[in-house]
């Protein structure tokens, strides 16, 4: 299956860090997700899992289940209220409240597969690294500033992530 809606064209507005926030909203969802999905293993992803770096207001989880439970986790996060706003082979993502009133995106997909791997390197590069922080950061004012959407935004910042995470794993040998 490979279904993906489209964003609303909504503006892309980065504000000042806010990790007591951030944190604490990500433990808000993070208690709220293990209701539904109690085997599930969730990490605070995306720029709000990075203290110090603006990010959208946006909490950003990623939720890692047996590939062949993704959809069925996704599932039963839509029927507890999360909008599904998007579903590929292995990852689906859903909005909380709705995809016009976002404070978070939860990302479904595979514990230890591709997708989580990345999301979590990415994460942990950008907590250690204050180089590849800034790079980030300057792309994504940069997409922020260019972008007609939340689309847009994520597929302008794309080039740089792969930069930074080749960089880094030929660094790592």
């Amino acid at each position: 299956m490979n279904v993906v809606s489209g964003d609303s064209g909504q503006p892309v507005e980065l504000v000042a860090s806010r990790p007591a926030e951030w944190v604490q909203r990500f433990e808000y969802l993070s208690r709220s997700i293990r209701l539904i999905l109690p085997d599930a293993r969730i990490e605070h992803i995306g720029s709000t899992a990075v203290p110090g770096l603006p990010a959208k207001d946006v909490v950003d989880v990623l939720v890692g289940v047996a590939a062949e439970e993704v959809t069925r986790a996704a599932h039963g996060l839509l029927a507890a209220g999360w909008d599904l706003e998007g579903e590929r082979i292995g990852h689906c993502w859903l909005s909380s409240p709705n995809r016009r009133e976002r404070m978070s995106v939860t990302h479904v997909v595979e514990a230890d597969g591709p997708i989580w791997c990345e999301r979590l390197d990415f994460r942990d590069l950008l907590r250690r690294d204050p180089g590849a922080r800034a790079t980030y950061l300057d792309a994504k004012e940069l997409a922020a500033e260019s972008s007609a959407g939340w689309d847009d935004y994520t597929r302008a910042k794309a080039p740089v992530v792969g930069r930074l995470l080749s960089a880094d794993r030929e660094q790592s040998g």
